[in-house]
């Protein structure tokens, strides 16, 4: 059947004159109900409200209790987004989930969550980009569908990062409003990490993706990049393969099992990467930055966020911000504002959405989506 079918230039598939691509036709989210607010976070170290909001724009987080992981938060963003897009679990062929995150260190979320959802033994697939997940995420799902290899895709971003926070029980328990005294020398540990653990919070959220024949919606190009020589710019140095053993008490007395960040140098590369990606794909469609009605950014830093509007030249409403309630839930920032902005009414039919992120790896990119006129 030479001729019959295709490639054309954004990569999707062409049968019989029909050009394969994806839509998004449900979104849903998954939140914690414990608030924790910086002036929570004060009670355990030296900070204060105006110090974090200064430098990051979070004025609270949500975390999940003891004992609940990502594929928890996973399974009920993505119970609501199929229920969202009107389906049943049983029309879901592709599962794709992404978190930095996982319940255990192996296997990843992706089966659970595929169970907890009720979804049969399909094709499952966990990544492991970070705070660039759910846009890999959506591209390997999008690649998929467009290549008729499924139908309908799940894809989450899930995060719990209460269990990575470096905090004993004595500090949880002061956080979270109970009057214990903290020691000077958990008060020093405490602040020691202040950098980063005041930035994270938990939650997910899922997009149901099902195949379309319309090339001029959907979604219509991708930029995905990774700057792999950057990686230490935020990375874990312990509890890996290169340590033997894998986990020791002189790496945790080290605090080698948390996270080292370079917030400076990471402000630098994603105030530049992230607009870089979205104009990328706005050339590869012929668009233009006023032709996008929404730019849903990885919610890492109102400071970055600010940066990229300056970049792109674009105004608040259209590169919209929630990491003031929040945090940066990582994998998860990208649905959870998407999600939001789909109820506020803010993606009507015809809609021009641009999603981007840059986090550790380090990876970035940028997809180009347009809402269908009509399902």
């Amino acid at each position: 059947m030479a001729g019959f079918g295709g490639v054309d230039r954004l990569g999707h598939t062409w049968i019989g004159g029909l050009t394969l691509g994806s839509v998004i036709v449900g979104t849903g989210i998954s939140i914690p109900e414990t608030v924790v607010t910086n002036d929570d976070m004060a009670r355990v170290m030296d900070t204060s409200h105006e110090w974090v909001v200064t430098r990051s724009g979070v004025c609270e987080r949500r975390f999940a209790d003891p004992g609940v992981g990502s594929s928890d938060l996973a399974i009920e963003a993505g119970i609501a987004a199929i229920s969202d897009a009107g389906l049943d679990p049983s029309d879901i062929d592709l599962v794709v989930t992404a978190t930095m995150t996982p319940d255990h260190f192996a296997p990843g979320i992706a089966g659970s969550v595929q169970v907890g959802c009720g979804i049969g033994p399909v094709a499952v697939i966990d990544i492991r980009q970070q705070c660039s997940g759910f846009i890999y995420g959506l591209d390997v799902a999008d690649a998929y569908l467009s290549a008729g290899r499924a139908r309908t895709a799940l894809v989450v971003g899930a995060e719990v990062h209460a269990g990575f926070l470096p905090w004993s029980e004595n500090t949880w328990r002061a956080v979270l409003g109970e009057d214990i005294a903290i020691s000077a020398e958990e008060r020093e540990w405490n602040t020691a990490y202040r950098a980063w653990s005041v930035l994270f919070g938990d939650g997910a959220g899922a997009a149901v993706l099902t195949s379309d024949s319309d090339d001029q919606n959907g979604f219509l190009a991708s930029s995905l990049h990774t700057e792999g020589e950057s990686f230490e710019l935020i990375w874990v140095p312990g509890m890996g393969s290169k340590n033997r053993p894998y986990a020791s008490t002189e790496q945790i007395e080290k605090g080698l099992h948390l996270p080292l960040m370079d917030g400076g140098g990471l402000y630098r590369k994603a105030v530049r990467l992230m607009p870089e990606a979205v104009n990328a794909v706005l050339e590869k469609t012929g668009l233009s930055v006023s032709d996008v009605d929404l730019v849903i950014a990885h919610q890492a830093n109102d400071r970055i966020l600010e940066g990229v509007r300056k970049q792109l030249g674009a105004p608040p409403d259209r590169v919209p911000s929630n990491i003031a309630r929040y945090g940066n839930t990582t994998a998860g920032t990208l649905p959870i504002l998407y999600h939001e902005m789909r109820a506020a009414g803010r993606v009507p039919p015809g809609s021009v959405v641009c999603f981007t992120a840059f986090g550790a790896g380090a990876h970035y990119g940028a997809m180009l989506y347009r809402e269908p006129a009509s399902r």
